[in-house]
């Protein structure tokens, strides 16, 4: 089944702005895009857009339905960006410790996966994941080799961290 990573695409033309995905598991709200820096406590993670060109959003979990062969819901990621140059893959947490594993190995590598089964990844200059994690912006321990197996493995450079930039 070909699924349209793209259908409900948000388009943002704000060079900064921040990535939520309010702590909801009952209600099952997907990611949102807030362009309002005095909102800046609720953001997991923030994007500086320095390409010059809009930026493409769009919400994955609890938005785009991929179901398992036994009807249950897939592992996603929460958010995609995209535009011309770049795909951007957004996992976000918020939680203490043990995270990284279950981000990038069950959400990134599962909704890569799948987008690279329905869409040409290949189209898009630069292709990188993140795993955002608010309690976690920033990291004393490196994780280069874990990196470098998951861009050999996906052509998809992983990055972990919570400050997401566009370049030109």
């Amino acid at each position: 089944m070909k699924i349209d990573f793209f259908k409900d695409e948000q388009i943002v033309s704000d060079n900064y702005f921040g990535l939520c995905d309010d702590e909801d598991e009952s209600s099952k709200t997907p990611a949102y895009v807030d362009t309002n820096p005095g909102n800046k406590d609720r953001w997991i993670a923030d994007v500086r857009n320095i390409s010059g060109k809009s930026i493409g959003f769009a919400a994955v979990d609890n938005k785009i339905e991929i179901i398992r062969d036994d009807g249950s819901m897939e592992n996603r990621c929460d958010a995609m960006l995209h535009n011309d140059d770049y795909i951007i893959f957004v996992e976000l947490k918020v939680q203490g410790k043990d995270w990284i594993k279950h981000a990038v190995e069950e959400q990134l590598q599962t909704t890569i996966d799948i987008f690279k089964s329905c869409h040409d990844i290949r189209q898009f200059r630069r292709r990188i994941a993140y795993a955002c994690n608010k309690r976690h912006p920033a990291f004393a321990v490196s994780h280069k080799e874990y990196m470098q197996r998951f861009r050999k493995r996906n052509d998809v450079r992983l990055i972990i961290g919570c400050s997401i930039l566009l370049k030109a």
